[in-house]
Formats: C-alpha cells, structure tokens, sequence
C-alpha cells in the first residue's frame, strides 16, 4: 500500500512541474506578442499623427475654400442667398457621391440585396440573356413572379 501511496505522490509531483512548464510558456507567448505589439504601434504612431494632421489641415482649408467662395458670390447676391447657394450646392454633391458609392458598377446580386433593392422593394431579377426592363410576357411584369423563357421548350420530338 505504501508502494502504492508513493507512486501517487511521484505522479502529483511531476505534475506541478508540467503546470508550471505550461503556464511559464504561456506566459512567455502572452510577453512575446504583446512586446510585438508594442512595437508596430511605436513604428505606426507617427504616420498616424501625420494623417491626423493632414485630415484636419484639408478639414480647415475646405472651410476657407467654402466660406471664399460665399464671399465671393456674395458681391454678386445678396449674402444670405451665396450662402445658400453654396449649402445647396454642398448637399447636391454630398448626394452625388452617396449615390455614386452605392451603385458601383459590377455590383452583385448580393451588394444590391444588402443595399435594399431586392426582396420587398420592387425590384425584379432578369433572366440571364433577357434585357432589364424587356418583358417577354404578362407574368414578367408581376412583381416577384419568375422570369418566362421567351419560346416554349419542345419535349419528346427529334
């Protein structure tokens, strides 16, 4: 029984070392990466800070540039209306350019469906080969209904 006891305590006892050994070279990992971390950062901080600049100098000279030119247009109209003029003008191409970025060309049944025209906004898929907006028959023109093929297949004959 003694045997028995001893060769349980040699067995907890080689245990705690193979703990030890994991959590040492977990820890050494954990050291390791997070020390790698460290650095890209120190190598990323400056340009980021450079970046930060830039976006916030081009911020202030799009200001100036804006508020020149309600100025200028203010010589010509009164100056409530260049303002106005210019705020327009702003929101139209803030509008252009959203549009623009939604419908990129080549964009896929997936982008349009995750864009909202797809199911339950009117939209219809065309068959491959048929024209948008043709309409080969009645039924096409349901909104959800399958694309018809434009000739009936002939089963049977040779």
């Amino acid at each position: 029984m003694s045997a028995n006891m001893g060769t349980n305590l040699g067995r907890a006892a080689d245990a705690t070392p193979n703990l030890d050994l994991s959590q040492e070279i977990a820890r050494v990992v954990r050291d390791s990466v997070a020390e790698e971390l460290r650095e890209r950062m120190r190598e990323q901080r400056r340009p980021a800070r450079l970046y930060a600049g830039a976006g916030a100098a081009g911020l202030y000279g799009g200001a100036a540039l804006v508020s020149g030119v309600v100025l200028a247009l203010g010589l010509v109209v009164p100056m409530w209306a260049s303002a106005l003029i210019v705020a327009a003008a702003l929101l139209i191409a803030a509008v252009m350019l959203r549009q623009a970025a939604r419908s990129r060309p080549g964009a896929g049944a997936a982008d349009r469906s995750r864009q909202g025209a797809g199911v339950g906004a009117g939209a219809v898929d065309v068959a491959p080969g048929v024209e948008p907006g043709a309409v080969t028959s009645a039924v096409t023109s349901v909104p959800g209904a399958p694309p018809v093929p434009g000739k009936a297949p002939v089963v049977g004959r040779d």
